[in-house]
């Protein structure tokens, strides 16, 4: 009996176990300071985040239209109205064409301007300055912007084109050169924020390895692909799941560039989502919309989330 007290017996010996040992004053003291401090910006992520998707949800199960006057519950009829709906059904595949298409771009254009940014030349700190002036550009803004650039009428880029080509350049006119023109300009606004956190980045590259590799004769693609983009593999994971994310809730450059046009061939689900709700009263139609936007930035993060926990145990 004193031998299963004293604890666990091993090849007929009794191991003493360990009890815990009871938290102290202090300690205790400490941790509901932590809970007291963290408490304030819990809740307010908790009212200002959590309550609005879960009412989101809510009103997505009902009829909610303030012209129509109807707030009834009718459960998931919402969701086969949007699956059927034209409009909802093109925003949905620009959104996926717009999102990939452009931070793919950026990823790639955002890498180049860094590996420029980051070698030695007259002025570099005047470039990595001036790099950053179109993100700083408010987005409506650049919209509006490149929609006066891109006008047929007397924009600056078709009047251009037609000097040197003689082609008259209709930017808005097909569905697909529309599209072309949005995701180029998402390519501009947003690019230079990606070059200047891959800069970073690349400072954080220890030279050593860079020397070492050149010692072994590896050429600078080897030396890229070799050293570079191992290392700065998490942060490349980390900006594209950001800007899957920021993307697929964006509207206000599409907005200010096209409004959606010519008819729904550059909407996005977000401008579907403002167009019902904040246009036509729609409440319950565009809550149903949010729901399934939720559900593909939830997708977006679970799947960044797996890539950067493969790429942080693989490299």
């Amino acid at each position: 009996m004193q031998v299963a007290n004293a604890g666990k017996v091993r090849n007929g010996s009794a191991v003493p176990v360990r009890a815990r040992p009871a938290l102290s004053r202090s300690i205790r003291r400490r941790y509901w300071l932590f809970v007291l401090l963290v408490a304030p910006a819990f809740l307010l992520r908790l009212a200002t985040a959590a309550f609005p998707i879960l009412q989101t949800m809510y009103l997505s199960l009902t009829n909610l239209n303030l012209l129509k006057n109807t707030n009834a519950f009718i459960g998931l009829q919402n969701f086969p109205a949007v699956a059927g709906d034209p409009g909802v059904r093109a925003a949905l595949s620009f959104t996926v064409i717009l999102v990939v298409g452009s931070t793919v771009l950026e990823l790639l254009v955002g890498m180049l301007v860094a590996l420029l940014l980051d070698a030695s030349f007259r002025g570099r700190a005047f470039a990595r300055t001036i790099n950053l002036i179109p993100w700083a550009i408010p987005t409506i803004v650049a919209g509006y912007a490149f929609r006066w650039l891109l006008d047929d009428q007397f924009g600056l880029v078709p009047y251009w084109i037609h000097q040197l080509t003689g082609i008259r350049f209709v930017a808005f006119i097909s569905p697909l050169s529309a599209q072309l023109m949005v995701v180029l300009a998402h390519v501009w606004k947003d690019a230079p924020f990606m070059a200047f956190v891959f800069l970073a980045g690349l400072q954080g590259v220890p030279q050593e390895l860079y020397d070492a590799a050149r010692v072994d004769g590896a050429s600078p693609w080897h030396r890229f692909w070799g050293v570079t983009v191992p290392l700065i593999m998490p942060l490349t994971i980390t900006m594209v799941l950001f800007r899957l994310v920021w993307s697929l809730g964006s509207f206000d450059l599409v907005y200010g560039l096209t409004q959606g046009g010519p008819g729904v061939a550059t909407s996005v689900l977000a401008l579907q989502i403002f167009r019902q709700g904040i246009l036509f009263f729609k409440f319950g139609f565009a809550s149903a919309i949010s729901v399934l936007l939720l559900i593909l930035v939830a997708c977006a993060g679970v799947l960044g989330l797996w890539l950067f926990r493969r790429a942080d145990v693989t490299y």
